[in-house]
């Protein structure tokens, strides 16, 4: 018995063999089918995807044959890939190279022997698809071509097993990533909302105790808390593009009226009036709508202290009207106004439209593009309208709720 050598770019065959991750998996139908089918073409009892690997052959998936892997120093294929084309043994019995393997000698009993190589787009051959007879016989013409084709319709599919198994890599890798992103901004955001919160209420109290009535020290802690303010809503916008931007995030619309979300709003932004000539008029309506309160709230929130923030003096009104299929919330003001060229620049992410003069009164830029977005998300929309010098309107529309 003759033992095939070893190929001179064995190791680098072995590493592309392995990189397909399929030795010793489970049996697969796309595999199957196409060795049954070389089966039936060339009219033989056995055939066989093997794999050769250092120490064996493997097979991936195997007809009339129970064994699922025969050594590698009595494997036909060892020597089939070795060549470019069909390797073809008519009588291994009459054959010194394979007359006293054991393969021949006894059970399968090994006959007729046809091989087609396995070779990769990278030229390393991986094994063959064989097929095996009992009785000394020959391929004709067709058959041969045959299983070369077949050959490599079992590349085909090592290739396309590959590529779904680093889809699957990737996109676990990417899951773990979002858990691991996920994870970090909860922390992040408990980790800054606990201490800013503490902040501001502690200014707040000391605002409103003995310490509130002294200039300086009333100055003092307007300005703590105008600072802290600002980055808790620095934290809130990054948070809130980040959850955007992660996954379209899980709402939870229901009927709701607006009446005590607007009152709620209302005196959540009062403290934003102070050292304003502004005064705060704000509309109720008992018509009912179907979104996400919290949402909303957000929303309403975000144009009211907007509002608040660009105006110092007259007025910043918010209104409700049915406007046939939908609610619209208005919030108006007698701000600085927006210049016509920027208001399309105003729902852009990171987008600022006012000038450097005004540089203290900035934020992130996040806040109406995230407040849009919600909006939408929910079925509604924001748009707005403004003139420099005379204010701004901001229109929130919210579907109505349907009639019970």
């Amino acid at each position: 018995m003759k033992v095939a050598p070893l190929p001179d770019d064995e190791a680098q065959r072995l590493a592309a063999l392995r990189g397909y991750g399929v030795l010793d998996s489970e049996p697969e139908a796309d595999f199957d089918e196409l060795t049954r089918f070389a089966s039936e073409l060339c009219g033989t009892p056995i055939a066989l995807v093997s794999l050769v690997d250092a120490g064996r052959q493997w097979f991936k998936s195997r007809v009339g044959l129970d064994a699922a892997e025969t050594p590698r120093d009595v494997a036909f294929c060892a020597h089939a890939i070795l060549q470019r084309g069909v390797f073809e043994v008519e009588d291994a019995s009459a054959d010194p190279r394979f007359a006293d393997n054991p393969l021949v000698a006894a059970a399968p009993s090994i006959r007729f022997y046809a091989g087609a190589p396995l070779v990769n787009a990278d030229g390393f051959p991986l094994g063959t698809l064989c097929v095996i007879d009992r009785v000394p016989r020959s391929l004709d013409a067709l058959q041969r071509h045959g299983l070369e084709v077949l050959g490599r319709q079992v590349i085909a599919q090592l290739e396309l097993r590959r590529k779904l198994a680093d889809l699957a890599r990737a996109r676990d890798q990417a899951l773990a990533g979002v858990r691991a992103k996920d994870v970090f901004l909860a922390t992040m955001g408990h980790e800054l909302r606990t201490p800013l919160g503490g902040i501001l209420g502690l200014s707040e109290l000391l605002l409103e105790g003995p310490a509130g009535g002294q200039d300086g020290v009333a100055d003092d802690l307007r300005a703590i808390q105008r600072a802290g303010s600002h980055l808790l809503e620095v934290v809130e916008d990054i948070l809130g593009l980040a959850q955007l931007e992660l996954d379209q995030p899980r709402l939870r619309p229901r009927r709701f009226d607006l009446d005590e979300l607007l009152a709620d709003v209302e005196a959540t932004v009062r403290p934003l009036l102070r050292g304003r000539a502004v005064a705060l008029n704000v509309g109720r309506s008992p018509t009912p709508v179907e979104a996400d309160p919290t949402r909303v709230r957000q929303i309403v929130y975000n144009l009211v202290a907007n509002a608040i923030r660009f105006t110092e003096r007259g007025s910043v009104d918010v209104t409700v009207a049915r406007e046939g299929d939908t609610l619209a919330v208005r919030v108006r003001d007698t701000g600085v106004g927006i210049p016509r060229e920027k208001l399309a620049l105003l729902f852009r992410d990171f987008s600022q439209v006012h000038g450097d003069h005004e540089a203290e009164l900035r934020g992130t830029g996040l806040g109406l593009a995230i407040s849009r977005r919600y909006a939408r998300l929910m079925g509604g929309d924001i748009v707005a309208e403004s003139e420099p010098g005379r204010g701004s309107t901001f229109t929130l529309t919210l579907p109505l709720a349907p009639a019970t």
